[in-house]
């Protein structure tokens, strides 16, 4: 199985898996980009506790709204 702290400590390019809830921004960022269901439902929980401090279901629901809302249009 894939360790998605791992993972995520190289996209980001942080030296330590304790420094990636100081990059929340950009682990949001690639973790709406990376396909998901290559990770144990446990390890995507701790994960999201462990960097966003709220459950996995929290985050997945939010970007299940965040992919049915259109893109915003700049003018």
């Amino acid at each position: 199985m894939n360790d998605i702290f791992k993972e995520m400590q190289a996209k980001i390019g942080c030296r330590n898996i304790s420094d990636l809830p100081y990059y929340k921004r950009a682990v949001w960022y690639e973790l709406r980009r990376m396909p998901l269901v290559g990770y144990g439902q446990e390890q995507l929980e701790d994960f999201a506790r462990y960097v966003f401090g709220v459950r996995y279901s929290v985050l997945k629901e939010v970007m299940e709204l965040l992919e049915a809302e259109p893109a915003f249009a700049t003018p």
